[in-house]
């Protein structure tokens, strides 16, 4: 299996590798800053596995993509520090986006205050090194596992994928989100520099008839 990385040069294995451990073998700086792969110009996680010839490059956080990656994990940890401390809190959707990340919950309205705490929590959650993993299952056992934990907004997301979609999900400690990635491999990967910015509300789905949604938008960088 011949792996032609971003600078032309060419690295040979006999079996599958996984983007992290191609990364670790070119070198241990590499595999600690890398956030995401880039795998014949897609975008994977660090999980993904390679096992033909193709073209790979290592996502950093100097990388738009690989910024996308950090700032995700980061809307995790968010997403873990709100249910931890406000644990009635329904989850909808936390994604990245071009300067930050967001997370709409079902909850009443944070404060400035609450912010604050979520913040602390996060801190914590970093520091706990929390080894990120993946995982998959079956459309009616990915259904019944979220309606397991009380969380309607990702039945109905599960529900609407389409019937050939790989249903994943990330778990990190006690948190499990449904979730394609990609994402960084531990929460103390994410570093220190993230600040929760403001609040919002929004719609669920962008649509006027669905439930007002409460949004915290926030940022992230691999550095103050």
């Amino acid at each position: 299996m011949k792996i032609t990385l971003k600078d032309g040069s060419v690295k040979e294995y006999v079996s599958a590798m996984s983007v992290i451990d191609i990364a670790k073998d070119i070198s241990e700086g590499l595999a600690r800053a890398a956030c995401a792969g880039e795998l014949d110009g897609e975008t994977v996680d660090l999980r993904t596995v390679v096992d033909k010839d193709c073209q790979l490059n290592i996502l950093t956080a100097r990388d738009e993509n690989g910024l996308a990656a950090l700032r995700h994990t980061a809307s995790h940890i968010m997403a873990q520090a709100v249910k931890r401390l406000y644990p009635n809190t329904k989850l909808a959707i936390g994604p990245s986006i071009a300067d930050g990340f967001y997370y709409d919950f079902e909850t009443p309205s944070f404060s400035r205050e609450d912010l604050d705490k979520i913040e602390a929590e996060m801190k914590k959650i970093v520091k706990e090194n929390l080894p990120i993993e993946r995982f998959t299952l079956p459309r009616e056992e990915a259904i019944a596992f979220m309606q397991e934990k009380a969380e309607p907004y990702k039945v109905e997301l599960i529900e609407d994928l389409p019937e050939e979609e790989e249903i994943s999900f990330y778990r990190q400690g006690e948190f499990v989100d449904l979730c394609a990635g990609p994402h960084l491999m531990s929460t103390k990967d994410v570093g220190k520099a993230y600040k929760l910015l403001n609040l919002a509300g929004a719609y669920w789905r962008g649509s006027e008839k669905n439930k007002m949604l409460t949004r915290i938008y926030a940022t992230a960088f691999s550095k103050k």
